[in-house]
């Protein structure tokens, strides 16, 4: 898991991939499935996480609040999550299943 402060930015993933591969190469037991990381940002695009296809390659980016956002905020920000991830999976259906396999679901996601 690595936190950064501050808005996502695609460099962070080169080195997500250099403590994932080294993990799996010399620390990953042999009963256990290949691992993965988080990136956890003050602020991220989905739209830009979703098209550099990081679940693919077991990264995931979620965000944090360093304040507690009033109740109307918290309620507007949760509905925005609500209907991407409706968006989300109303994408998934248009594609060949094949297309779709994911390594990580992300958290506002059922496991289909």
């Amino acid at each position: 898991m690595e936190l950064k402060v501050g808005k996502f930015k695609p460099i962070y993933t080169g080195q997500m991939r250099f403590y994932l591969k080294w993990l799996n190469r010399y620390e990953k037991q042999a009963d256990e499935n290949v691992p993965i990381g988080i990136i956890l940002c003050t602020e991220a695009s989905r739209e830009q996480i979703e098209l550099m296809e990081l679940d693919k390659e077991g990264i995931a980016v979620a965000e944090y609040w360093t304040d507690l956002p009033s109740k109307a905020e918290f309620e507007r920000k949760i509905g925005e999550i609500l209907v991407e991830a409706k968006e989300r999976l109303e994408r998934r259906k248009l594609l060949p299943n094949a297309q779709v396999q994911k390594e990580i679901e992300y958290f506002y996601e059922p496991r289909d």
